[in-house]
């Protein structure tokens, strides 16, 4: 499978769920396929590419959304928020077939990748803790806005705050700790960011 940068060229290539949904980009909205392509033109401008794609040839597995805080208004009002304005905010991920878990798993070390060589202090996400019962791989299944907190502290994530069951999650990123190379090192050869990305202004 190989990831490519997420853009607006690319969101035609994404799953119908994802190519108008302004739930992250807007207080009160769920779809809106105008206010969706005016966000992603105001945010490539200004920032780049603002997620990552991962494909298995022609088909799309997976879809990873993240940028600095700012540019997602709904955060600012959800359990646990707001996110701090010095991290980068990991918003949502769509994940489908075999291997459900591992494709997350990687678009978020491939987004951590990017993050970390664009500059900036931090990544942030929220996330909620699962029963035992349900299995990592449905946790990782389909549409995300609430991460598997487990699997976030397996790779160093640490609460933030945290309101009933959602917490804010963050990895500084100044220097990756050992289990976490370790981990990066594994799935994706090297911790290193895609050819041809922008840094993120502070």
């Amino acid at each position: 499978m190989r990831p490519t940068p997420l853009t607006r060229a690319s969101v035609r290539d994404l799953p119908t769920c994802c190519t108008d949904c302004v739930f992250w980009q807007t207080l009160r909205g769920g779809a809106d396929w105008q206010r969706r392509a005016a966000w992603a033109d105001r945010t490539e401008r200004d920032f780049g590419p603002w997620g990552r794609v991962l494909a298995d040839g022609d088909e799309v597995r997976g879809v990873m959304q993240y940028g600095p805080s700012r540019a997602f208004p709904r955060a600012k009002v959800l359990p646990a928020g707001p996110p701090s304005r010095d991290a980068a905010l990991v918003t949502c991920a769509y994940v489908t077939g075999d291997g459900a878990a591992e494709a997350l798993e990687r678009l978020l070390l491939e987004a951590l990748a990017d993050i970390k060589a664009r500059g900036m202090k931090a990544i942030e996400l929220f996330a909620m803790r699962y029963p035992d019962e349900v299995d990592p791989s449905e946790r990782a299944h389909l549409n995300h806005t609430l991460f598997d907190l487990e699997m976030l502290e397996r790779l160093g994530f640490r609460p933030v705050r945290q309101k009933g069951q959602v917490s804010l999650m963050r990895l500084e990123l100044g220097g990756l700790i050992p289990g976490l190379a370790e981990r990066a090192k594994a799935v994706l050869g090297e911790l290193r960011p895609l050819p041809g990305r922008t840094p993120l202004p502070a």
